[in-house]
């Protein structure tokens, strides 16, 4: 049974307590951060009991990097299949994923520790939050919201998976010295930018096909998505089965 099947009723109901929880994080994240305390979003129980969890992701595949590196490329055609649970884990995973779990390091480098960019993966089941502590996704919209993640690209409606990469401002709260609004915003473009390699790397490993897009139609996914105003859209990436 795929990742995708595993979304019971009871998961797909608690999606407005989860939005509502984290308004709720978000504000008591200012409060506690003003007096020296951040509040981590999802980490309360009603903000995971939607989480799917996903694969192991396998680390000793035969491919090499310089072999992925030779064969990457931006694919803009995609058959109308699926990727693979096993897949999906891998692209996460390489996305933003923790591969030093004693210290909490990530696969990608952030600016002074802080974890500022976020993860979203669109399907045609619905937009969910990549969580790299427990490696799972949790459902934020069901649906197919694939086109707003476009401009009117056809080609992202018909890929089965793109990837929203989404800074949020409050993270960089946790900094030891808060930087200026547009050192955030560079630091947050090299994170996400990192991750994209990341992602088509793994994508050419694997066969697949993937592009990355700045058309976007920001204010569609953000209600979609119900990203906040400290949540501001970077870019997309688009992953798919080659025809």
């Amino acid at each position: 049974m795929g990742w995708q099947e595993k979304l019971t009723q009871e998961e797909m109901d608690v999606v407005k307590k989860n939005c509502v929880t984290k308004k709720i994080n978000l504000v008591l994240s200012g409060i506690f951060l003003f007096g020296g305390l951040l509040l981590v979003p999802g980490v309360s129980g009603a903000t995971r009991t939607n989480a799917v969890s996903l694969p192991p992701p396998q680390i000793t595949d035969s491919v090499s990097v310089m072999k992925a590196l030779s064969e990457r490329k931006s694919s803009r055609n995609f058959a109308v299949s699926p990727i693979s649970d096993e897949q999906l884990s891998k692209i996460l995973w390489a996305a933003n994923g923790i591969n030093r779990p004693g210290s909490e390091g990530h696969t990608t480098p952030a600016a002074m520790g802080v974890q500022s960019v976020h993860v979203y993966a669109v399907t045609d089941k619905g937009i969910f939050l990549y969580e790299p502590q427990s490696h799972s996704i949790r459902l934020q919209n069901k649906g197919d919201y694939r086109m707003t993640t476009t401009k009117g690209q056809s080609f992202v409606g018909k890929a089965p998976l793109t990837l929203v990469y989404v800074a949020d401002s409050v993270a960089w709260g946790n900094a030891r010295r808060v930087p200026p609004a547009d050192q955030q915003t560079i630091f947050d473009s090299v994170a996400a930018g990192a991750m994209a390699q990341n992602v088509g790397l793994v994508a050419a490993a694997e066969g697949l096909g993937t592009c990355v897009r700045a058309s976007i139609d920001h204010e569609a996914f953000a209600r979609a998505a119900h990203l906040f105003n400290s949540e501001r859209v970077i870019i997309a990436q688009t992953i798919g089965v080659l025809p």
